[in-house]
């Protein structure tokens, strides 16, 4: 007999108390029960003994976990790390990954500290072995390539690291400490969601449920806006179709009573021409007016007021602090959308207000231009940095692309502000990316060839030493998009030994995410005889022999170093494998790149008497809100396509974007960048708990 829904919900809530330890009123709600003569479920008591049976056995676990890692105890620590944790968190998930990293990091300098009493050398040793064969076994990942973590993937290689003074702060006595909040608070976070009261999971469930249908309702909005849009194109299509066709009848006509000898006047061959014209002048002004009005009447985004927004961001009246907290907010418009959907709308409200003078605002784009040639002084640098930023940002978006990329004037204004930064700045890493991503375009990859990009790379590319992954994975990768073009080749001939120089010397860097570029450069200028020769002069085939030898772990990359050393060898016109200077470009193969870099590390921060961000926009320049009904609340999806090929090498133009886009990637580097654990803290989404750090400044690899 089922019970009355009062009782049940007096069980959910005498549950939910027992669970948090409020025994005085469970005690008390018990005996009001009881007076009550109300039923009581005896089998809701045991799943309350059960659960609290669990709980106090998860605690005895992390109790013990926590000792073996205050002890050095490796072994026994994994061993219960591996029956309590489940495997698929860890390996699917780079921020626990990264807390998998430097337990083992632990362990492997336990025995080294100074402040151990027993300096088990043996134990030291064979703790270190362990950490190398795991570091053997993740590289290649993702958390391999983190720039902030890489010194420590030198620690079994170097000779007494707790006297290296790169390793200070690994053997303080405030890095174990900070270790050991981490893991607890990662141990409660697994351990609390093992088991929960019956009212915790009923309200998460409803939560959970509510969530759903209102992405159902946003996603039918969505569908029912897309297919208006469709149903127009439709219609113009089926238009313009019949038209032709008639068109085509009346020709066909025509040429049967020419063939039979009837003259063709002139005036009637006009009448045919102006009438092909006129569809062609309608749909074109059809096209104008759909682009002038992008985003202008959509539903789906606000109404800003883009005159004053374009105004400010090059007035001279607007101090550099403004423009700058205005840039950044109209960069958060599109990397902080709620969806790829809306990300695109606000898209296309920019282009359609022509916000960089790309289309036809000339003095806009003169303005722009200006400031990012301007000299950098205290509050103008973070002008030109959110300039480099939201370029960015916009060429990492295919329709951002197909704007900026006719504006040759901004282009190679972008090339020479980067190139007048001394140093790796954040100016010249987002606008060598902005570069690199335009580069997709045939029509950018010949203006940059004509502007010796390729003479600036390729000594750029020369001190890995002083570049950020970031810049070398995007410089890299600028210059295979070059060199897949002849002219592009012809360049990488004219500076011969120093492009095969560093190419060569690229081959063996650490960050792996480089190989397919370096790879595809050298096969593209292996392609002219000149280069091979001189390559061969330079001993690459050597080089190359030596690499393969020493492959042993990753198959792919040994293919492609056989491959380049077969063409350096034999040679032969492998012209024909390069894209073709005729080709055009591929919309299939040009998709949305959106990346975590694009708002990592910027320091731009409103002080308490400034606006910035929404709250900026909404005070200042919005002039009609999103109906709440249409407001788009589901989680980004970016839209991502790999393609196989049995080709070692790339042939066609690429960008790194679609690697560094992941979540993986933004987690390895809100982690890194955040390793001092006192801002860690838990949030709950839609029911689920997820821990977060938080910290905006960039910090060392080590927890402080």
């Amino acid at each position: 007999m089922s019970q009355p829904i009062d009782s049940r919900i007096n069980d959910y809530i005498n549950e939910y108390l027992t669970s948090k330890g409020y025994s005085n009123t469970v005690n008390t709600f018990l005996q009001e029960r009881q007076d009550h003569q109300e039923p009581i479920d005896e089998i809701n008591n045991e799943n309350l003994d059960k659960k609290e049976k669990e709980k106090e056995t998860y605690n005895t676990i992390k109790e013990n976990m926590l000792k073996q890692l205050d002890d050095g105890n490796r072994e026994e620590f994994f061993q219960l790390w591996s029956e309590h944790i489940p495997s698929n968190i860890v390996n699917n998930d780079s921020t626990m990954k990264s807390l998998e990293f430097l337990i083992y990091t632990h362990f492997a300098v336990y025995y080294l500290r100074s402040n151990i009493s027993d300096n088990n050398e043996l134990l030291a040793q064979e703790n270190m072995e362990v950490f190398k064969v795991y570091i053997e076994s993740i590289r290649g990942r993702a958390i391999s390539q983190t720039s902030d973590l890489l010194p420590l993937f030198a620690l079994p290689y170097v000779t007494e690291p707790e006297k290296h003074a790169s390793f200070q702060e690994l053997f303080s006595d405030e890095w174990p400490v900070q270790l050991r909040i981490k893991v607890s608070n990662f141990l409660d976070w697994i351990f609390s969601n093992r088991s929960s009261p019956n009212l915790v999971e009923l309200l998460q469930n409803g939560a959970r449920a509510s969530h759903v249908l209102v992405q159902l309702n946003n996603e039918n909005e969505e569908l029912k806006y897309r297919n208006r849009e469709t149903s127009r194109q439709l219609k113009n299509l089926s238009t313009d179709y019949y038209n032709l066709i008639n068109i085509t009848m009346e020709l066909v006509e025509t040429l049967q009573q020419a063939i039979v000898g009837k003259t063709i006047t002139n005036d009637y061959i006009d009448n045919v021409c102006a009438r092909l014209l006129l569809a062609r002048t309608q749909e074109s002004m059809s096209n104008m007016l759909n682009s002038s009005q992008l985003g202008t009447d959509d539903p789906f985004i606000e109404k800003l007021d883009y005159g004053k927004i374009k105004r400010d961001i090059v007035s001279i009246s607007t101090s550099a602090r403004e423009k700058a907290l205005l840039l950044q907010a109209l960069r958060w418009k599109l990397t902080k959308a709620k969806s790829d959907f809306q990300r695109e709308k606000m898209l296309e409200s920019f282009i359609g207000c022509d916000l960089l003078g790309c289309r036809s605002d000339i003095e806009q784009q003169a303005k722009i231009i200006k400031q990012l040639s301007s000299p950098i002084g205290s509050d103008a640098y973070y002008v030109k940095e959110e300039w480099a930023r939201l370029i960015n940002t916009i060429a990492s978006l295919r329709k951002g692309r197909n704007y900026l990329a006719p504006n040759e004037s901004l282009i190679i204004s972008m090339q020479k502000a980067a190139i007048s930064e001394a140093s790796d700045t954040l100016i010249k890493q987002h606008l060598l990316a902005a570069l690199q991503k335009l580069s997709l375009r045939r029509s950018v990859q010949t203006i940059m060839i004509n502007q010796n990009t390729i003479k600036w790379l390729i000594p750029l590319l020369s001190h890995t030493d002083r570049l950020s992954d970031y810049t070398l994975e995007y410089g890299v990768a600028l210059l295979m998009n070059l060199c897949l073009r002849t002219n592009g080749r012809k360049k990488c001939a004219e500076i011969a030994e120093q492009a095969i120089t560093v190419l060569s010397s690229l081959l063996t860097h650490p960050n792996q995410e480089t190989r397919p570029y370096v790879n595809s450069s050298l096969y593209s200028i292996l392609t002219l005889k000149s280069i091979r020769d001189r390559a061969m002069s330079l001993n690459l085939d050597n080089h190359l022999r030596s690499l393969i030898r020493v492959e042993k772990t990753n198959s792919e990359t040994k293919g492609q170093l056989e491959f380049l050393l077969n063409l350096l060898l034999k040679g032969g016109d492998q012209d024909g494998r390069q894209t073709s200077d005729n080709e055009q470009d591929n919309d299939d193969e040009d998709q949305d790149i959106m990346e975590a870099d694009l708002d990592l590390a910027d320091k731009l921060r409103a002080t308490d008497k400034e606006l910035s961000g929404d709250i900026l926009i909404d005070e200042h320049y919005i002039s009609q809100k999103i109906p709440p009904n249409n407001k788009l609340q589901r989680a980004t999806t970016n839209n991502m396509k790999s393609k196989s090929t049995n080709d070692p090498v790339l042939h066609r133009p690429t960008t790194p974007g679609h690697v560094r886009q992941s979540m993986a990637a933004h987690a390895v580097d809100s982690l890194v960048n955040s390793l001092a654990m006192d801002d860690l803290y838990r949030s709950h989404s839609d029911g689920f708990d997820s821990i977060i750090y938080t910290d905006s400044t960039k910090k060392t690899f080590f927890i402080k």
